[in-house]
């Protein structure tokens, strides 16, 4: 901070001029500059008053020629004459402009500086954050992201077009995706739901829910592995708030090599599925920099956010995973909110953040405890807040037909106790369930059955191709 004491901050008074200069000189650029230059971005403060005076006349008298006279009569009237400088120095503005076809130039000159000033002062923000013991680190260390983000999304501005360019992108996307050059999102591994969804696509947020024990994790899991270790393997980035870093990689090595997950924990292999383990293993780890795991409990919102940007800069991530969003806590300026409040901050924030990072940000979430017990869940069964539903760009909700209560109130599955142990044992751990697409902002909705083998933690698909 020593360093920035004393200094001017950045600015250009020549290109300030230019610009005032040039719009005098030939009024017309103002349609070219306006929109580039805020009143605030320009450093003196005279030449703020004349720019708000320009547009002003603009606005009001839009027959009226911007001119000298023209411009020193509105400030005369306004009583801001002298602020601007007065009418000598008005008139001398043209005289320094060296060419009034570069307003467009002298514009950007002058946002630049507007930007670096911007920067210097979040500097010195985040250095009165730093001493303040009042204040939270890990909600400091977001603003100081999120803002610099804005920032570097405001470095160059922006006009509108016509249709022309997006016509013709549209067009382009068309044929590459056709011709194999382009895919339209990342695959999930699953013919069946990439026919649905078209693969996960860039700033969506996806929910995949479930009432608790259906397998939701184990579908999410079975995506990642299919997309970290697929045919086409690209890095992912998963949060693991309910079970340990290698809990998780027991489910993964269980998926991959056909490995009873409980034997797996308990020491039980026979010598042939011991060496299909370490064989697993092995080949998992050749590909093992493609999954990025954070398995820190109860982890909260801002850290999650953190995070999962240092994923994507630094290791080139194209999506993040986290099970699941009732489990994320939120930052002790908001912890007091009521829990449907948190959630719809949550929500909100992990929707931001797909689009910020281009990535699908994929989220688990609960359903209400009735649902599924006497019909398929829906919609208005995501547990907490209805903001998830709104938030969402895909909501997949998962169902179990087979954990319908009958007539009495049980789950004939594991409760007939006419059916020997082995059939109960075969219905429980290989069976089929529904995966409903309950939402899809940019597709249609339907549903299909898989098969979940709950043994090796992996979902196979019964539709063929």
């Amino acid at each position: 901070m020593a360093n920035t004491i004393g200094r001017i901050p950045p600015h250009n008074d020549d290109a300030e001029i230019a610009l005032l200069g040039s719009v005098l000189l030939r009024p017309s650029v103002l349609n070219d500059v306006q929109s580039k230059v805020r009143k605030d971005e320009f450093y003196q403060s005279g030449h703020q008053v004349i720019w708000e005076a320009i547009n002003a006349i603009k606005l009001e008298q839009p027959n009226v020629t911007i001119d000298l006279i023209s411009l020193t009569k509105y400030l005369s009237k306004n009583g801001t004459l002298a602020q601007a400088g007065g009418y000598a120095y008005i008139s001398s503005l043209t005289e320094k402009v060296p060419a009034s076809t570069n307003a467009a130039y002298y514009a950007d000159i002058i946002h630049e500086c507007a930007v670096k000033r911007q920067l210097l002062e979040l500097s010195v923000q985040i250095g009165d954050k730093a001493f303040d013991e009042t204040s939270d680190v890990y909600e400091s260390i977001n603003t100081l992201e999120s803002k610099i983000s804005s920032l570097s999304l405001n470095v160059s501005t922006s006009s509108y077009k016509d249709a022309e360019p997006f016509l013709e992108e549209v067009i382009t996307n068309f044929h590459e995706v056709k011709s194999g050059k382009k895919e339209v999102g990342i695959s999930s591994g699953y013919k069946v739901l990439d026919k649905y969804i078209g693969g996960f696509k860039p700033s969506d947020l996806i929910i995949i829910a479930a009432r608790p024990s259906v397998g939701k994790t184990a579908l999410a899991l079975s995506i990642a592995v299919n997309m970290a270790f697929g045919k086409k393997p690209v890095p992912i980035g998963f949060f693991s708030l309910e079970m340990s870093g290698a809990s998780l990689m027991e489910r993964v090595i269980a998926n991959k090599g056909q490995i009873n997950l409980a034997l797996l924990r308990n020491g039980g292999l026979d010598a042939q599925t011991e060496e299909r383990l370490i064989a697993t293993a092995d080949k998992l780890s050749s590909n093992g920099s493609n999954l990025f795991i954070q398995d820190t409990p109860n982890i909260n919102l801002l850290e999650i956010l953190s995070q999962a940007r240092r994923m994507v800069l630094d290791n080139g991530v194209k999506a993040i995973f986290i099970d699941y969003i009732g489990l994320i806590t939120l930052q002790t300026s908001n912890a007091n909110a009521a829990r449907h409040e948190q959630v719809a901050m949550i929500s909100r924030a992990l929707k931001q953040l797909a689009r910020e990072l281009s990535v699908p940000v994929v989220c688990l979430c609960q359903v209400n405890r009735d649902a599924g017990k006497d019909r398929p869940p829906m919609l208005a069964d995501l547990r907490d807040s209805g903001s998830i539903e709104q938030d969402a760009d895909l909501v997949l909700l998962l169902d179990d037909p087979s954990k319908r209560l009958d007539e009495n109130g049980k789950i004939s599955q594991y409760d007939d106790e006419s059916s020997t142990e082995e059939e109960n044992s075969s219905n429980i751990h290989t069976r089929p369930l529904k995966v409903i697409i309950a939402k899809q902002r940019n597709g249609s909705t339907g549903a299909f059955n898989i098969n979940f083998d709950a043994d090796f933690v992996r979902f196979r698909e019964i539709e063929k191709f």
